[in-house]
C-alpha cells in the first residue's frame, strides 16, 4: 500500500451536507497532497433507502465544490465480489447461518486495537461486541462488510471517516484479519457543531450543499471554510484551492469538535468575492441579477460588458454573497427606489432643492462622463453654494442609489452612467417641489 488511495462513500439516501462534504475534502486533499487516487464509490446497498435522484445530486454537488474523482464505484454493483468473500468467511467457519442470515463469529476473548492516527489507540473489549449480520435474509450484504470487502479490493490506504464510524471499525477489523486482508490506517474526524456546542440543525449547517450555491456562496469559499473544520496552517484564514493541497496533512487537524460559524462562512465568501477575477464574477452573479428579476435578460446584455465589469469591481468590496452584490448591481437598472422616509427628510428637504438643481444644472453639459469630470463639476457646485463637498456627495449618492454609503461616488456615477444619473436626480427634484 504505498500508494495513498482514498475514497469518499456516501449512501444516497439523501443530499450531501456540511459533514459529508468536509470528509470528501479531507479524503480529496490527501490524495492530491500525496498525488494519491480518490475514489467515489456509492454505498446503495440499501435498496429502499437510495435513489438515483441522491446519486446525482452528490455528484454536482462535489462537482460545484471541484472536488473530481479517479475512479467511480456503485458497491450495489460489486454484490459477486461480497458473495465470494462471504463464502470464504463460510468456508472458514467464521460466520454461520440463522433465519437465512449470515452472522460473523467475534471472539469471546481477547481485545481489538484501533490505532487511529487522529485519536491514538482505541481498545474494544471482544466481549463487548456481540455477533452480527453480514448478510441479511433477503441476501444483501451489510454496510460493515460490504465496506470491508470494497476498501480492501480498491486497496484504500487510508479510511478518512466522521468520527461516528469509529464503533464500526473493531467490527471491521476482525472481518480484515478473518479475511486475510491488511488492515488500512484509520482516521475518524471530529464532529462538527453549531456556536452553541449542539449538534447541527438543519436552520444551521446540516443542509444541502447546493443550498450553499443558491444562496450566493462560490465553491472556493466553501472548500475553504469546510477545510477549516478541523485543520489549520498557523493563523492562515484565507486559502485558495491550491494552497489547500499544497498545505494539507493529517497532523494539522484538530482532535477536538469543530465549530460551524455561518458568521465566519460569511466572512470569507466576501473575501473570495474579492479575489475572484471580475470578469468570471461578472458571469458568476448574472443568473443571480435575472433570478431576482433585478434586470431580464434583454436589459442585462444591453449594458456594456467593460461597464458591468466596472460595476462589479466597484461593488464586490461590500458584498458577502453573489445575491448581495446582484442587489446592489440593482443600482444600473431602470428601477424606483423606496426610500427612508427619516433619510429622505435629511437629504431631501425644501432647503435643499436649490443643491440639487444645482448638481444638475453642473452635470448636464458634460460629454465626457467621467469620475473626473464629475469631481470637478460637484466641487464647483459647492464653492459656489458655500458648502463642503460631502454636503454635495452625500445627497447626489442616495438620489443615484437608494444608499447613504458605498464605493467612490465618482467612479459610482460613471459607471452608473450620464442618463440614468440625470433621471434620478431630477426625479428627486420632481418630487422635493411637490412634497416642499
Amino acid at each position: 500500500m504505498s500508494k495513498i488511495r482514498v475514497r469518499f462513500a456516501p449512501s444516497p439516501t439523501g443530499y450531501l451536507h456540511v459533514g459529508g462534504a468536509r470528509t470528501a475534502l479531507f479524503n480529496w486533499l490527501f490524495a492530491r497532497h500525496n498525488k494519491g487516487d480518490f475514489i467515489l464509490r456509492i454505498e446503495d446497498t440499501d435498496q429502499i433507502r437510495s435513489t438515483n435522484q441522491s446519486i446525482d445530486e452528490i455528484m454536482v454537488s462535489l462537482q460545484w465544490l471541484g472536488i473530481d474523482w479517479d475512479e467511480y464505484y456503485r458497491q450495489s454493483e460489486r454484490s459477486d465480489l461480497h458473495q465470494r468473500a462471504a463464502e470464504q468467511l463460510l468456508d472458514a467457519d467464521a460466520v454461520y447461518e440463522e433465519e437465512g442470515a449470515l452472522w460473523f463469529k467475534v471472539p469471546e476473548q481477547g481485545e481489538i486495537m484501533v490505532n487511529d492516527l487522529l485519536a491514538g489507540t482505541v481498545i474494544f473489549a471482544n466481549e463487548q461486541l456481540k455477533d452480527f449480520v453480514i448478510r441479511r435474509s433477503d441476501g444483501s450484504f451489510t454496510y460493515n462488510f460490504a465496506c470491508v470487502v470494497d476498501d480492501s479490493d480498491l486497496h484504500i490506504s487510508h479510511v478518512i471517516r466522521g468520527d461516528e464510524h469509529l464503533n464500526n471499525t473493531p467490527r471491521q477489523i476482525l472481518l480484515y484479519h478473518a479475511l486475510g486482508m491488511p488492515v488500512p490506517k484509520f482516521v475518524h474526524l471530529p464532529m462538527i457543531l453549531g456556536p452553541d456546542k449542539t449538534k447541527l440543525s438543519k436552520r444551521l449547517g446540516a443542509t444541502s450543499v447546493l443550498d450553499y450555491k443558491a444562496r450566493g456562496f462560490l465553491p472556493t469559499a466553501l472548500l475553504n471554510f469546510f477545510a477549516r473544520l478541523g485543520w489549520s496552517h498557523g493563523d492562515q484564514e484565507v486559502f485558495t484551492k491550491q494552497e489547500l493541497i499544497d498545505l494539507f496533512g493529517l497532523t494539522a487537524i484538530g482532535t477536538s469538535a469543530a465549530i460551524f460559524d455561518e458568521e465566519k462562512l460569511l466572512w470569507l465568501n466576501g473575501r473570495h468575492i474579492k479575489l475572484i477575477d471580475p470578469e468570471k464574477l461578472v458571469a458568476l452573479v448574472e443568473p443571480f441579477v435575472i433570478e431576482a428579476k433585478i434586470a431580464d435578460q434583454i436589459q442585462w446584455q444591453s449594458i456594456e460588458h467593460a461597464r458591468l465589469v466596472s460595476i462589479v469591481t466597484l461593488l464586490r468590496d461590500r458584498s458577502h454573497t453573489l445575491i448581495d452584490l446582484a442587489t446592489a448591481m440593482a443600482i444600473l437598472f431602470p428601477i424606483t427606489f423606496d426610500y427612508d422616509a427619516e433619510t429622505a427628510r435629511q437629504y431631501f428637504s425644501p432647503d435643499k432643492i436649490n443643491l440639487m438643481e444645482g448638481i444638475i444644472a453642473a452635470l448636464q453639459p458634460l460629454d465626457q462622463f467621467t469620475a473626473a469630470a464629475i469631481e470637478a463639476q460637484l466641487r464647483v457646485v459647492a464653492a459656489e453654494q458655500g458648502v463642503k463637498l460631502k454636503d454635495i456627495a452625500q445627497p447626489c449618492r442616495y438620489a443615484v442609489t437608494g444608499q447613504t454609503v458605498g464605493p467612490g461616488l465618482f467612479h459610482l456615477l460613471e459607471v452608473i452612467g450620464k442618463e440614468l444619473t440625470l433621471q434620478r436626480l431630477s426625479d428627486r427634484l420632481a418630487a422635493m417641489k411637490r412634497d416642499g
